[in-house]
């Protein structure tokens, strides 16, 4: 559409909305169905003025935040975005060899660090002196045959259960990961809707948002606070040490332990409730003011939705792979290895070397050590700071999802002061009439 030829009530209203949003206050219709006819005689609906009127200004801020690099950005020693992307680019450029090299080397330094366990180290040991044992006991025997023992029982009792646990453990790695991707991305919506959306009426300038009373900026930071305290509370909710070992089942010393942890991760649940609480009545003030049920209704789906998949996440933090098959591969792991002895002894004797067979043997015991530390790490998914592949929940809730929410909230409000992004914690609960529903069942007097 031509904008010189917009009718003058179009150019007055358009000039309104250009005015607000430098001064900082409403800003762009959000999508959603409106009810409120036509703006002007050309056909454009009041959504597609809101589109064009903010164009220039969103492109303009764009260009300021992320300039081309022909541009430049008046600052010699600042680099643009896209001189960052192609210095990027190039340093990840390397030659074939030095990429053999240079992945052989980490490869062997996590497997240095991260494998080996006090688990190999002892497993290793009984391998080598029954080995040693083995191999002197018989050597006077020439009728005696350790070759004839089958790695079948090794293959059924260790490799299979362990490749199976790795898988589920992997898959609920993934299943973590997609949640947190829809929590995200669901609160960054909710955020919008509360900084954005307007109700609006063609015509009628005292209409929604306009012609309300609240203070918009005051009410989205508001919830921005509890947004971001959200992300806050899931990360130490996540991040608690493990509460399903064996130990916390088995022994009195760990029941403790995990009643203890149980209590706190139950009291971060309740927080997070609470916090989904206010988002609910910041929702009901926008209905107050004015804001149509269908959009309320919308709203109203997005936090259900993340209340969902919040309890989605607390279920694969507190449930894990069956208890039974990994202590069945701790055990095994370490212990049938030193059973194939008589092996290694005959290895020793038909090779002439009893060095070759010790340290085929210790290469047995450190690939399955190894397998079931693998598994053992990919367990908990959650403890990024802590193993390899888990998920860096303080970079995810924290870091980058902080950045995303400011950085809205300055689009939104552009001549807003400085968001304070201190978080409240909630140490005390408020409790159903202050009745104390007493330990979960599972840890009262040690059953």
């Amino acid at each position: 559409m031509n904008l010189s030829a917009k009718t003058g009530k179009a150019k007055r209203f358009e000039d309104r909305l250009l005015r607000r949003y430098e001064r900082g206050m409403v800003i762009i219709q959000h999508h959603g169905p409106r009810k409120s006819g036509k703006l002007n005689p050309d056909g454009g609906d009041h959504i597609k003025f809101f589109a064009e009127a903010m164009t220039t200004i969103m492109n303009a801020r764009l260009d300021a935040s992320f300039p081309s690099s022909d541009e430049g950005t008046g600052d010699a020693g600042q680099k643009t975005l896209r001189e960052k992307e192609a210095s990027a680019r190039e340093e990840s450029k390397h030659s074939t060899l030095f990429l053999f090299i240079i992945n052989g080397y980490a490869a062997f330094l996590v497997f240095l660090f991260h494998l080996i366990s006090l688990e190999t180290v002892f497993s290793i040991i009984l391998c080598i002196v029954l080995t040693i044992v083995t191999y002197y006991k018989t050597e006077d025997n020439l009728s005696w045959n350790g070759g004839i023992m089958n790695w079948t029982l090794l293959s059924f009792a260790i490799v299979t259960p362990m490749a199976a646990s790795l898988g589920m453990a992997f898959t609920r790695r993934e299943s973590a990961l997609q949640y947190l991707a829809s929590i995200r991305a669901t609160l960054l919506e909710l955020y919008g809707a509360h900084a954005v959306w307007d109700w609006s009426l063609s015509g009628k300038d005292n209409s929604g948002r306009i012609g309300s009373s609240v203070d918009w900026q005051d009410h989205s930071d508001k919830v921005l606070t509890e947004i971001i305290a959200i992300g806050y509370e899931l990360e130490r909710a996540l991040t608690l040490p493990s509460a399903s070992r064996a130990r916390h089942r088995m022994t009195g010393f760990g029941r403790n332990e995990a009643c203890e942890l149980s209590e706190v991760s139950r009291q971060l649940s309740n927080s997070l409730a609470l916090r989904m609480g206010m988002l609910t009545i910041y929702a009901e003030i926008l209905k107050h003011e004015g804001l149509p049920g269908n959009e309320a209704s919308r709203m109203r789906q997005w936090e259900r939705e993340t209340v969902e998949r919040l309890e989605f996440l607390r279920n694969i933090k507190t449930y894990r792979t069956p208890q039974a098959l990994r202590s069945l591969c701790r055990i095994f792991s370490v212990f049938l290895p030193p059973f194939y002895a008589p092996y290694y002894a005959q290895m020793a004797r038909e090779m002439n070397s009893l060095g070759i067979a010790i340290s085929f043997s210790i290469l047995t015991s450190l690939a399955l050590t190894a397998l079931f530390e693998s598994v053992s790490q990919m367990e908990d998914p959650f403890v990024g700071h802590l193993t390899l592949d888990g998920i860096d929940c303080h970079n995810e809730l924290r870091v980058i999802y902080n950045e995303q929410l400011l950085i809205m909230r300055s689009l939104y409000y552009p001549h807003a002061p400085a968001f304070e992004t201190k978080v409240e914690v909630m140490d005390q609960i408020p409790t159903d009439n202050g009745r104390d529903h007493g330990k979960p069942r599972m840890f009262n007097d040690g059953q």
